[in-house]
């Protein structure tokens, strides 16, 4: 396989995590400008996304085996572009919250396929090691777009919107340099939500509840404890996703030193993290356990998706990366408000704290 084809199949996964911490590190700046919305519109502004992302990834997963999985993604890029854009140019929150929902569909469309690319392209050992890579560039993204938003932010926080021109680089690249999947013999169906499916997708469901209370909380965080700026949640943001890029790199070497070990030790790097952050009152101490809390996610979250390529059919793998990813996304959606209703069972108002009681429940298998 040539360079370009690899190139446009991970430049793909550049997207996934900057659809909401690109404007993560902003967050401040866009709730004094919008001042008459509440602290949880303005943690939508993060969230929202996630909740449109769901159904249209299901979506997507479905056509794939309908129609051609190029026409998806190039689809599914414009409406990205339109919709990361086109904040920036927001007059109100509910202009702003309807490009998010924008960006959400176009998300949704590329989701599964960012996964399924990977399976249809490489095997074994090969498939192993660019799900890292994939990863891993999904975080260099995170860690690219935190940086030059938090700096932007401070400037205007419109400017950060402009992060989101990089998904024009992405289509140029597909449009040149990824070909149609080959087709494959469609085998005789087999019901592929099982219970095996159904456990991955709980496993993912409770990953991302955990990470995405570190991303929607960060920045208030360090502002209400007068830790910093906008520049140090973008910093935080950023040590957060070279964990993940770092242990996505290594992905292929680390599965095979660790075995059948890496799930629980990824679960435990991230619990490490987040008994840390709990009580974090200055920048370093912050840095290091957002670090260590992208190392543990860099470790599960391909291992989770690569058991779905690896007990369900090619010919279905598309459909089946959508139902986990969408499981993934729910996480997402609904963390602020999972959180909250652990801090009401267990009278603490702490959101890291209300992380690490949920996260130390996490099942191993």
């Amino acid at each position: 396989m040539n360079k370009l084809t690899k190139a446009a199949i991970l430049s793909i996964s550049l997207l996934v995590i900057i659809t909401g911490s690109a404007v993560s590190p902003a967050l401040v700046e866009i709730s004094e400008t919008f001042s008459d919305a509440n602290s949880k519109t303005i943690k939508m502004i993060l969230s929202l996304p996630s909740g449109v992302i769901i159904p249209f990834s299901l979506l997507s997963g479905k056509i794939a085996s309908m129609t051609k999985k190029r026409k998806i993604i190039i689809v599914g890029l414009i409406i990205y572009i339109i919709g990361g854009i086109g904040g920036g140019f927001s007059r109100s929150i509910f202009e702003l919250l309807f490009f998010r929902g924008v960006l959400g569909i176009g998300m949704g469309l590329l989701t599964p396929l960012t996964t399924s690319l990977v399976a249809d392209f490489f095997e074994e050992n090969e498939r192993i090691k660019m799900m890292g890579f994939s990863n891993a560039v999904s975080n260099l993204g995170g860690i690219i777009a935190t940086l030059v938003s938090g700096g932007l932010a401070i400037i205007n926080w419109r400017y950060v919107f402009g992060v989101y021109s990089i998904a024009i680089i992405v289509f140029i690249l597909v449009i040149f340099g990824l070909p149609e999947p080959k087709k494959r013999i469609v085998m005789e169906k087999r019901n592929i939500i099982n219970k095996k499916i159904f456990i991955i997708s709980l496993q993912g469901l409770f990953l991302n509840i955990a990470f995405y209370a570190v991303v929607t909380n960060i920045a208030l965080f360090i502002k209400n404890e007068n830790i910093g700026n906008s520049v140090f949640s973008g910093l935080a943001m950023s040590f957060l996703t070279l964990g993940g890029f770092i242990s996505g790199i290594f992905l292929g070497k680390l599965s095979e030193f660790l075995k059948r070990s890496n799930a629980p030790i990824g679960i435990c790097i991230m619990s490490i993290g987040f008994f840390i952050i709990s009580s974090a009152y200055d920048i370093t101490t912050i840095l290091f356990s957002t670090f260590m809390i992208g190392i543990g996610l860099g470790i599960l979250k391909p291992i989770l998706l690569l058991r779905v390529t690896h007990i369900i059919p090619k010919y279905s793998n598309s459909f089946a990366l959508s139902i986990v990813s969408s499981s993934m996304l729910l996480g997402k959606f609904i963390s602020p408000f999972f959180l909250d209703f652990l801090g009401n069972i267990f009278k603490n108002n702490n959101t890291t704290m209300k992380v690490q009681k949920h996260f130390n429940n996490f099942p191993l298998q």
